[in-house]
């Protein structure tokens, strides 16, 4: 049974897939495609996939915690591409951020699925 946590994690990384394409077919710079991903994961993940996981068993508060504390440094590492003088380490830090939350998605999400299965 496909869940709406799934829905909206599957959502969220098939456009991130799209901005990529987008990103090599119209030849972006880097800094325009970390911008658009954050921008990106950040709407989908305050919007969607956070209320979500923050909806889940008590016991998955640390989870949720996590991928809000990355929200909040993803939206920083963001807000510095705003500046003409950013940090160099800000396009690997997104790369990095990002993939830490795809990873902590698939963490709520198993345990929204074993919990599905318990009841």
């Amino acid at each position: 049974m496909t869940t709406t946590l799934q829905q909206e994690i599957e959502r969220w990384e098939a456009d991130l897939e799209r901005i990529a394409e987008n990103c090599a077919s119209d030849n972006w710079f880097l800094e325009e495609r970390r911008f658009a991903e954050a921008q990106h994961t950040i709407t989908a993940f305050r919007g969607h996939i956070l209320p979500l996981v923050a909806h889940q068993q008590p016991h998955d508060a640390i989870v949720s915690h996590e991928i809000e504390h990355l929200v909040d440094h993803l939206e920083d590492l963001r807000n510095d591409l705003y500046r003409t003088v950013h940090p160099p380490t800000s396009h690997q830090e997104i790369a990095e951020t990002t993939a830490a939350l795809r990873a902590l998605s698939r963490v709520a999400l198993r345990i929204e699925q074993s919990l599905e299965h318990v009841r």
